[in-house]
């Protein structure tokens, strides 16, 4: 029933892998444990488990190993468990615990809860929000469906899930911008009322978007590097069902 893929680079300690089993098992939840190599990639391991027809594949480890395995299970009736190592605190609040325990216990209950996930062009998958990764205050376009927003940017979010954020709708995600207080750049955006803050914040919702900049920047999921501008961000039009805390 149960698929774990372990990410041991996320332990704190090597006694924590058994730490783990042990704690599993004794709440009946017992199942088979793989862990990615050089041999094997998560993509690899994941289409091992489902052909197994194992209906939960376990991440064990941080945002990057659920981000992956969500990548692979959007649309399929197989559901995503997360037992949480140094994750963040939004994919902590998706699930309803940062503690692997905790975690561990959200299996055995076994709460479902399906949710769009974000998506690249380049087919990185993302259950929180994507960061472009601005050293510097930076010219920014983003290309919305009915219109488009130009701006000296020293900061983009576009995010998925956030506990300080109301979605508007599953499939909208929130395109959070600061930009310098006291730049005139163009924008089409107040055309459709879009009022930008004195402190240069504003936040769009939109279920696509491109990214523009004049050179190739990074845009990182929780730090790491998955892609680069011009890029395509999108909601995906099916969901993920993930394993969340009891209520």
């Amino acid at each position: 029933m149960y698929y774990y893929i372990f990410d041991i680079k996320k332990c704190k300690k090597k006694s924590q892998v058994e730490d783990i089993k042990r704690y599993i098992s004794a709440l009946g939840i017992s199942g088979e444990f793989t862990y990615p190599s050089a041999a094997q990639t998560v993509e690899e391991l994941v289409d091992l488990g489902l052909s197994k027809k194992y209906n939960t594949i376990v991440a064990i480890g941080g945002d990057d190993i659920a981000n992956t395995i969500a990548g692979k299970l959007c649309g399929r009736p197989e559901a995503l468990g997360i037992i949480p190592l140094d994750i963040s605190p939004e994919l902590g609040a998706v699930i309803g615990t940062n503690n692997w325990k905790d975690g561990c216990e959200n299996l055995r209950y076994r709460k479902i809860t399906e949710m769009r996930i974000g998506q690249t062009g380049k087919d990185q998958y993302f259950i929180t929000n994507i960061e472009l990764d601005l050293k510097q205050p930076t010219d920014v376009t983003i290309e919305f469906r009915d219109y488009i927003v130009q701006s000296k940017a020293s900061k983009l979010v576009v995010s998925n899930f956030s506990p300080s954020l109301k979605k508007i709708g599953p499939e909208f995600l929130d395109i959070e911008m600061t930009s310098l207080a006291d730049h005139k750049g163009s924008s089409l955006a107040s055309f459709f009322g879009f009022k930008k803050r004195p402190d240069g914040y504003s936040i769009f919702r939109a279920r696509s978007l491109r990214v523009f900049t004049k050179s190739q920047i990074a845009l990182c999921v929780n730090d790491r590097p998955v892609a680069k501008t011009p890029q395509m961000i999108e909601s995906t039009d099916e969901v993920i069902r993930i394993i969340t805390q009891k209520s």
